[in-house]
């Protein structure tokens, strides 16, 4: 066990890297008649920028860090304007955001200063990041209990990301007047009893959907779930041994016996396959479940007055006998691009965006802004979501395949459209092939993709021995 939580260390997530950091492109950015409702009081225990130094920190996504005349300004950004900071924003797209950074890191011009979703150690050796020693005081009391995570972030004696907070990548929504109309457990009664596993889903979704009546289309669950709920099994498409060398691992027999689950899912008519791009959308379209990003069903997206939602994680592989339950997790961090020189600005950014998930009063601020953001969520639900962000309570766990390279880990590699390798992996028994049209057992997977894998493998061991030379 200790191995085990040694090896999940490394595996936590940066922004998701490529494979869920922006689900939607965000193309709200008119700030001019915001008003916040919460107050965040200022800190002296964070400098100012120092004066003559730049202040304002160019920001490449595809979603603004600046908020929208609706929505509370986070406690971070509030704080760092407060220390003379600001962001502009350089918009991309979620398909677009890498090309647009390599382009801009190549030729020097429109260098953005922080980019949101990163790739390591790929991009790192592709030169797209500089390392945040420099601004960064992992000794400092501010930064000591997230050190050893980014200790996993190093490639010659250098650190590459600043964590600032983790969340899981994905939830299971669902609309508690379907449960108590449908005579159903409530699954964060299930969870809360330490109940929610992979069986007591099953159940739920076998009940739900053979009580239809008629002709009524009922559905188990819609949403983006595989990678999050084959890593409830503790296995991850690639793994890192204690020496720094990835190696595949699609020969896990706890992978298989879960791709096994999803495959009787399509079998059993569990699976809504469009894609629905909301949690409202999908109870109306007879889903049981939704699962997503909490982008999906919080803000705009959220429950209306009057609608009861509920919220869980992934449910447990029963099998896995960890101290700690499991989450498949995002870390922010926002990367520091390679070619910003604006140093005193960054470390300013990052101290006053850490200090809001620290700092008790600063908590507090943050879920008040939630709770005013999401009138219809209840405190609660936010409460569940923090337990589960919480890696003291949970052993945050990521895949390192979608850092070994752009057709493992990039959507937008080419290797299908609008899909990495590893998404495609993980997906392969409960989605149809783009190609065949079929959907192929964890067996056929492994003989069509495993020497590529290997391949995507090797190379990346054979740069990273190059780059530490």
């Amino acid at each position: 066990m200790k191995n085990l939580k040694k090896l999940l260390a490394a595996m936590l997530a940066v922004s998701m890297t490529f494979a869920l950091a922006a689900c939607s492109d965000d193309d709200s950015e008119d700030a001019s008649s915001h008003e916040d409702t919460v107050q965040v009081v200022t800190t002296d225990d964070i400098d100012p920028i120092a004066d003559g130094e730049e202040t304002t920190l160019l920001w490449m996504a595809n979603y603004d860090l600046n908020p929208s005349s609706d929505d509370e300004k986070t406690v971070g950004l509030t704080l760092f304007e407060e220390k003379g900071g600001s962001i502009e924003w350089s918009r991309v797209t979620s398909s677009n955001q890498f090309t647009k950074l390599a382009a801009a890191v190549t030729s020097g011009k429109d260098v953005p200063d922080l980019f949101a979703s990163g790739s390591f150690p790929y991009q790192v050796l592709q030169g797209f990041y500089q390392p945040v020693d420099d601004v960064v005081d992992f000794d400092d009391p501010l930064w000591a209990d997230v050190k050893s995570t980014a200790d996993q972030y190093v490639l010659n004696g250098k650190h590459y990301v600043a964590p600032i907070e983790f969340s899981p990548a994905i939830y299971i929504f669902y609309d508690k007047e379907t449960i108590i109309e449908e005579g159903l457990d409530d699954p964060m009664d299930l969870y809360y009893a330490g109940e929610w596993d992979y069986d007591a889903m099953d159940d739920l979704m076998s009940e739900y959907v053979n009580n239809a009546d008629g002709d009524e289309v009922r559905y188990g669950i819609n949403g983006y779930y595989a990678p999050s709920y084959i890593q409830q099994t503790g296995e991850t498409l690639v793994m890192v041994d204690d020496d720094g060398t990835y190696y595949s691992n699609l020969d896990s027999a706890a992978i298989a016996k879960a791709e096994e689950r999803l495959y009787n899912w399509q079998k059993n008519g569990y699976v809504e396959a469009s894609w629905i791009g909301s949690a409202a959308d999908a109870f109306s379209a007879g889903c049981l479940f939704y699962a997503m990003g909490s982008w999906a069903a919080t803000g705009d997206a959220g429950p209306s007055s009057g609608e009861s939602w509920g919220i869980v994680p992934v449910p447990s592989d029963p099998d896995y006998e960890g101290d700690l339950p499991l989450v498949s997790a995002t870390m922010t961090a926002y990367w520091w691009v390679k070619g910003s020189t604006k140093t005193d600005a960054v470390r300013c950014f990052y101290e006053c965006y850490r200090i809001a998930q620290t700092d008790e009063t600063y908590k507090q601020n943050v879920k008040d802004k939630w709770l005013e953001d999401n009138p219809n969520w209840t405190e609660e639900d936010y409460d569940l979501m923090m337990e589960l962000s919480d890696p003291d309570q949970n052993l945050m766990i990521f895949d390192p395949a979608y850092g070994v390279s752009a057709l493992m880990g990039d959507d937008n590699s080419g290797f299908h459209s609008g899909e990495s390798l590893a998404n495609y992996l993980y997906k392969a028994t409960s989605a149809p092939d783009q190609t065949t049209g079929n959907i192929l057992t964890w067996t056929q997977t492994k003989e069509t993709y495993s020497a590529t894998v290997e391949s995507e493998v090797e190379t990346l061991n054979e740069s990273i021995a190059s780059f530490t030379e």
